[in-house]
């Protein structure tokens, strides 16, 4: 189930808010991204952790790096390796010039940056849980709201 809306994919993000990527994958012009986010996961079966993202046409991907030590200038990393190393918190997403924005904290004292903005450009996305199920914006919506509404 193929999400290819920028709004739509950017609200992927708003919604595991306070999710970690924990995780990457590059495969060919693709990227999985395992998100940690146990109070949203858990909702669809307790024992679940997380999701995983299939981001398709993954391209021109930078994140651009918030220095621990204020004195210093932020870093621009465009290795995907790199840039996914640590676990990344995501803490909202916007659409800023045809491209994904995510802004993200990084809590890891190995790394002389505590979080930066990572943006990339796609073409689609899907979203699937730990058995494998796929969901539509609306479903990941819906099991937002009905989170928050509890």
């Amino acid at each position: 189930m193929k999400i290819k809306q920028h709004e739509d994919i950017k609200d992927i993000f708003s919604i595991f808010h306070d999710g970690v990527i924990s995780a990457s994958s590059l495969h060919d012009e693709s990227i999985i991204l395992d998100i940690e986010i146990q109070y949203l996961s858990e909702r669809i079966n307790p024992e679940y952790t997380g999701f995983k993202v299939s981001l398709y046409g993954f391209c021109d991907v930078e994140f651009s790096t918030w220095p621990s030590d204020l004195k210093s200038d932020p870093e621009k990393i465009t290795d995907i390796k790199s840039i996914f190393k640590p676990e990344l918190e995501i803490l909202r997403a916007n659409i800023k010039n045809n491209k994904i924005e995510v802004v993200c904290n990084q809590h890891s004292h190995e790394y002389d940056y505590c979080g930066g903005v990572l943006l990339f450009t796609l073409n689609s996305a899907e979203v699937q849980d730990a058995s494998g199920k796929f969901y539509s914006i609306e479903d990941l919506d819906t099991l937002c709201t009905n989170y928050w509404n509890k």
